[in-house]
């Protein structure tokens, strides 16, 4: 097995076969080619049944999935953690045997891995043995594409058709909407965007996530919520799922207050989640509200309950 990291680079495929749109498809059918899967739908159990990758805390397991065919925006304000969080999320999926590749164009891949690599071996200081078997776990699992700064939409959706026609991948992050844009006021390119997204993500029955920015808050003691996302507000009405994540500040400089004067931290702030997913929108599910994270600094991962005990997510690494 490669000890190579997986990288995606526009020099490491033929680009231009996947620039080129595809022929359409047929998009007139009979009701026939839907019958196995109408079929299937009445037996006992089906219909109620969550489908699709899940997220790495068991507690919201029957609360929201992730299909293919299907596109997620996680909003996030900047320093609250949702380009880490959402890689924990990649990490997990990658786990249940569905591939991710990653397009971050504010960090390198390297960066990327790092930050992953302490939350896999659930500490600040994995060994070196380590960081070679995460390597090795990665292969054929996780894709990186290796592309910093702002990137034409084409290439994106290019990259998008290779690693969903050629490396098998199920699910792709987008990090961010705002790199791959003109700017917050072009919203026409911004819609024209997303809905390319929405419409490669059906096409190629593969999940697309896009890592965006909310508007800038004097208030970031408030979650923001789908209308506080920055640019059009198609964006909210395009995509599937509408997750927004959030730190906690109050509990924090609450925590920083208590340790300073009693030196120790109450029952009541200790219970508060350090950070949450609050789901505005799931088009394909019933579920909406907030899920509560704690936040193990060592590992940097989110756990979900306030003992903040780091999950093993692939297995034992140290």
């Amino acid at each position: 097995m490669s000890n190579v990291l997986p990288i995606i680079t526009p020099e490491s495929f033929d680009m231009a076969a996947y620039m080129r749109e595809s022929e359409p498809k047929v998009k007139v059918l009979s009701p026939l080619a839907w019958r196995d899967a109408l079929v299937q739908s009445t037996r006992a159990g089906e219909s109620s049944e969550l489908t699709g990758a899940r997220l790495p805390w068991a507690k919201t397991h029957d609360m929201i999935r992730f299909r293919g065919g299907e596109m997620s925006l996680w909003q996030g304000m900047n320093g609250h953690g949702k380009s880490q969080l959402v890689g924990q999320v990649m990490t997990g999926f990658s786990a249940q045997d569905e591939p991710s590749c990653i397009a971050s164009f504010e960090m390198k891949p390297l960066a990327n891995l790092k930050r992953m690599l302490r939350q896999v071996a659930m500490t600040a200081t994995p060994s070196e043995s380590a960081a070679d078997r995460f390597v090795k776990w990665l292969d054929k699992r996780m894709w990186f594409y290796d592309q910093m700064g702002s990137v034409r939409p084409e290439m994106v959706y290019a990259v998008i058709r290779y690693c969903a026609e050629q490396l098998r991948v199920k699910h792709f992050m987008v990090d961010s909407l705002m790199k791959c844009v003109q700017g917050e006021d072009d919203y026409n390119g911004q819609k024209a965007f997303v809905d390319q997204l929405t419409s490669l993500a059906r096409d190629y029955n593969i999940h697309i996530h896009l890592v965006h920015h909310v508007r800038k808050s004097e208030n970031e003691d408030r979650p923001p919520g789908k209308y506080d996302a920055k640019g059009t507000g198609a964006i909210a009405d395009l995509v599937d799922n509408f997750l927004t994540v959030w730190r906690n500040k109050p509990k924090e400089r609450a925590v920083e207050i208590e340790l300073r004067k009693n030196n120790c931290v109450s029952e009541d702030t200790a219970a508060k989640p350090d950070s949450m997913i609050i789901c505005d929108k799931q088009r394909h599910g019933d579920w909406e509200g907030r899920i509560n994270l704690w936040f193990n600094r060592p590992s940097l991962q989110y756990t979900g309950d306030r003992s903040g005990r780091p999950l093993e997510m692939i297995g034992d690494l140290l």
